[in-house]
């Protein structure tokens, strides 16, 4: 008796569903996103142990995989084969750095405060543009994953965790404006990425330097976000989503 389901339909099923529980935790009231008897202050940091994780343990090993396709490739006289991956993460980390700065000095120097209130940030759009960006390569990784469906089972959970301390911490910076309109803009782009994905396929080159961007965005955002040193830190739920997460990337 042939099988009902074939594995290409299990795969197309499994990259909606996450795509659109990535896209949902930007959507999600704040009371939904709250396990029963967890804080929040413990959800991030489970979120934030599970991110870091996930970046070091397979993101990390896999840039190291992808790495020959950077032969021959030459960027401003510097061979990208030589230097290898972990460059263009580190670039990835250097260009998230430089956004929260230029977040945080405009907000200090009140830039636009005069301006109409869509424009009341103007630093918010370069900003959401970022991660509207990172989020469109989520999705788009997320529907063209060539690494079996556990990986990219392991990849979406990792992403929905993630992308849950984002939220937070572009809410808890820009307010109102990301309220209307950032957490649309940033759950369309997921939905916009997985569309591409499913119609058009990058090149090797293109989705390897994406993906080293992403990990030094990932690796970051998750020091910066979900574990701030704004708040008393939570060690034992970022031990535990770090370890729990960490044997099950081992395990598979």
């Amino acid at each position: 008796m042939p099988a009902l389901v074939s594995p290409v339909e299990i795969e197309t099923i499994l990259a909606a569903v996450l795509v659109g529980a990535i896209t949902a935790a930007h959507l999600l009231p704040e009371e939904l996103l709250e396990p029963v008897g967890l804080s929040r202050e413990s959800l991030l940091s489970v979120t934030g142990g599970v991110s870091i994780v996930y970046a070091f343990v397979h993101l990390l090993p896999e840039l190291d995989e992808r790495q020959e396709v950077f032969e021959g490739v030459t960027v401003l006289l510097w061979s990208l084969a030589a230097h290898h991956a972990y460059a263009v993460a580190f670039v990835g980390l250097a260009l998230f750095y430089g956004l929260e700065r230029l977040a945080t000095v405009s907000k200090s120097h009140d830039f636009g405060r005069r301006l109409a209130p869509v424009a009341d940030d103007p630093v918010f759009w370069v900003h959401v543009g970022a991660f509207a960006v990172y989020n469109a390569f989520i999705g788009y990784a997320v529907v063209r994953g060539e690494a079996g469906a556990d990986n990219v089972a392991l990849f979406g959970i990792a992403m929905t965790l993630h992308v849950v301390g984002n939220d937070e911490a572009m809410e808890r910076r820009h307010h109102e404006l990301y309220s209307r309109f950032g957490k649309w803009i940033l759950a369309g782009a997921v939905v916009l990425g997985a569309g591409i994905g499913a119609v058009y396929t990058v090149s090797d080159v293109t989705f390897t330097t994406l993906l080293g961007l992403l990990t030094g965005g990932i690796v970051f955002n998750s020091i910066k976000d979900e574990l701030p040193r704004t708040r008393e830190s939570r060690f034992w739920p970022f031990a535990a989503g770090a370890t729990a997460y960490g044997l099950l990337l081992l395990l598979l």
